[in-house]
């Protein structure tokens, strides 16, 4: 292959484009047109953001919920058969840490018939020696009434 130089200079010096007839005064009319047909086609802005709003707050909850739903603890019951194994002692202890009031225990035995326990068990187990119940008694209100 011959490589020839390409001379500018020597190419014809006339216009090979031409343009169609009224191509300038139709042109502002034929973009007039497209522009009104994309515009009705597309949804509006506004509109759009709106929705879009919506969409991501619902998302964020239904991940919120489900994640606290899976997330939970949930606690079993815990059976008659794991506390066979407590001794009354350890339970006695429990309940004092708690805070628990005597008087909630004690009527919640005298609602259930079937536990039988003794006034003289329930001295035993709540520890009182006879020196502290002769500190709790006010002598001196019961010889004014006597």
């Amino acid at each position: 292959m011959k490589s020839e130089k390409f001379d500018i200079e020597n190419l014809p010096k006339e216009n090979i484009f031409k343009v169609p007839e009224n191509y300038f005064s139709e042109l502002e009319s034929n973009i007039h047109k497209q522009t009104i047909y994309k515009r009705s086609s597309s949804v509006p802005l506004r509109s759009w953001l709106k929705t879009k709003a919506w969409v991501a707050v619902a998302a964020c909850t239904t991940v919120g919920i489900l994640g606290y739903l899976t997330m939970m603890p949930t606690q079993e019951s815990i059976g008659t058969e794991s506390l066979s194994g407590v001794q009354n002692q350890e339970i006695v202890n429990y309940l004092i840490q708690e805070n628990t009031n005597q008087t909630d225990i004690a009527d919640q035995f005298d609602g259930n018939k079937s536990i039988k326990i003794s006034d003289a068990e329930l001295l035993d187990n709540l520890k009182v020696t006879d020196k502290d119940i002769l500190q709790s008694i006010d002598f001196k209100n019961i010889e004014e009434e006597i």
